[in-house]
């Protein structure tokens, strides 16, 4: 195998350790360690590694040790609450566009994870909660939607809230799964925005709070003023409103699947 190729595949073994929390980040990422762990010389590890920190996985420190790169407070707080603005708007097109089908898969996976809350699988928690979440993405039908809130979960590389939380706030994230699926199968894009801005908050405190344990950073969430989603919403509907077609028929690539909830998906704004 050519040296270009064991790069490529250190890289991305790397970096799906670092998305799914499996690299320390209480420690330097060493080349010696990495090459026992992928049976690769240092080379192409080496090569993998500037990758990562050029893409802003890693970073290096002042004696030039690479660690795993962890978002500060300010970046926290600004990119959840845009996270908070770009997932809000995909649960109300999943509650209009999601298909029986995708429903019924839905329904399956917050039955799943509850019995993994029932035996305090934690990785089996982070799992679904994935899962769970990718199908409501994918049943927006937004395609680029889709890609900018995967770009955004994926700066977070790995610091899954479930990884931090208690088992009571464990329970919380299973509970508003169970009410998100049950938005969606009404149909209701009200409730659906409701559950998944609760469930934001909670995922966010719980990682600032697991990466501040002094507290400090509540003093801090209250300095980063930013205006609700619900706002931005309100302000971007009624400037559209104001332009012929802006909330028209939704793209023929974009198309939602129609079902019980929705006969005439087809009209919904995109």
């Amino acid at each position: 195998m050519s040296r270009s190729s064991l790069a490529d595949q250190a890289y991305l073994r790397l970096r799906e350790g670092i998305l799914h929390g499996l690299v320390p980040l209480d420690r330097p990422v060493s080349e010696k360690d990495l090459t026992g762990m992928l049976h690769v010389s240092r080379t192409p590890i080496r090569e993998a590694l500037l990758r990562l920190e050029l893409e802003g996985y890693l970073t290096r420190d002042q004696t030039n040790r690479l660690s795993v790169t962890v978002p500060s407070v300010e970046e926290i707080i600004e990119d959840f609450w845009l996270r908070e603005l770009l997932e809000v708007h995909a649960a109300r097109l999943s509650a209009r566009r999601i298909s029986d089908e995708e429903l019924a898969q839905l329904e399956r996976l917050v039955a799943t994870d509850r019995d993994a809350l029932r035996s305090r699988a934690v990785d089996g928690l982070a799992s679904k909660n994935e899962e769970i979440h990718t199908l409501v993405l994918r049943a927006s039908r937004n395609r680029a939607l889709v890609r900018l809130i995967q770009t955004l979960h994926a700066k977070f590389h790995g610091l899954q809230a479930f990884a931090v939380g208690s088992m009571e706030d464990q329970e919380e994230f299973v509970a508003q799964h169970a009410n998100l699926s049950a938005a969606l199968a009404e149909g209701n894009s009200a409730r659906a925005a409701e559950v998944t801005r609760a469930h934001l908050h909670k995922a966010r405190d719980l990682l600032l709070a697991a990466l501040d344990p002094s507290g400090a950073h509540e003093g801090r969430l209250a300095d980063v003023v930013l205006p609700s989603s619900a706002t931005v919403f309100a302000d971007a509907e009624a400037a559209l409103s104001q332009v012929p077609g802006a909330l028209g028929r939704v793209p023929a690539l974009a198309r939602p699947i129609p079902n019980s909830r929705n006969p005439s998906p087809e009209e919904d704004p995109p």
